[in-house]
């Protein structure tokens, strides 16, 4: 799940010529997304999963303790995998092949030429951009057919975030990594309760990594904002270590 960061959802093109200079057409009020908020959330999803072209379907559990930890659970009829994210590492196991592996943040993101951590996975998670807006130093606002866009830069990657004409809701992002062209394209629709600071209801993702192409669709169908839960997580005896 940790290679989900390379993703790309939307099929729709943003047209560059229907452009317009923010300046002369946003006010105070729109010019700040505020993200959202919250000290810990349970989310029960749907998950369709599409690797190069072959299909599976399963019952996602994602607990999240704001800044702390992150737990998947990933279920078939029965429990099929745990992935367990914390600050510095990431462990996790699989029923199936009776598998397990322990890394760090800064191992997966030198295999995946990548640049995220437990906080950046937790806001692809509930809809916020993967970077926060005050983090990025050299980007380009624009006004086009769909709302807001911000295109940025970096030394290693590009990307974009796209929000609605009020600054209220997280349409869309991306993020490519400029030498291996690895990217990550996320789109967000709906939300639970049709507030701004609310989850959306659904996520799409596709992510490309060298020969390798993955498509997801995630439809949340509960969350639980605020409660205390634990976080289960212990590999069964019997399991093989393997390096990721």
């Amino acid at each position: 799940m940790f290679a989900l960061t390379s993703c790309g959802v939307s099929k729709k093109s943003i047209s560059i010529k229907k452009t317009t200079p923010l300046e002369k057409t946003l006010t105070k009020e729109s010019e700040k997304f505020e993200p959202i908020t919250f000290d810990n959330i349970i989310i029960s999803s749907k998950v369709n999963l599409e690797i190069n072209q072959q299909f599976l379907t399963f019952d996602l559990t994602s607990r999240i303790d704001f800044g702390s930890k992150i737990l998947l659970s990933g279920n078939i009829f029965l429990p099929v995998f745990k992935i367990l994210i914390q600050s510095e590492k990431v462990f996790g196991y699989n029923r199936i092949n009776k598998e397990y592996f322990e890394t760090s943040i800064v191992e997966l993101n030198d295999r995946f030429n990548l640049n995220l951590g437990l906080n950046e996975i937790q806001n692809i998670l509930i809809g916020n951009p993967v970077f926060s807006l005050d983090r990025i130093s050299n980007y380009k606002k624009s006004m086009v057919n769909e709302g807001i866009l911000y295109e940025y830069n970096t030394k290693a990657f590009n990307g974009s975030f796209l929000f609605d004409n009020s600054m209220k809701k997280l349409i869309r992002q991306s993020i490519i990594h400029k030498d291996s062209q690895s990217s990550i394209l996320l789109s967000y629709l709906g939300k639970f309760l049709n507030n701004d600071d609310d989850i959306p209801s659904i996520i799409e993702a596709r992510v490309k990594y060298g020969n390798d192409l993955i498509n997801l669709n995630i439809k949340n169908r509960s969350r639980y904002l605020d409660k205390e839960f634990k976080f289960p997580y212990k590999v069964p005896k019997g399991y093989s270590i393997i390096k990721i």
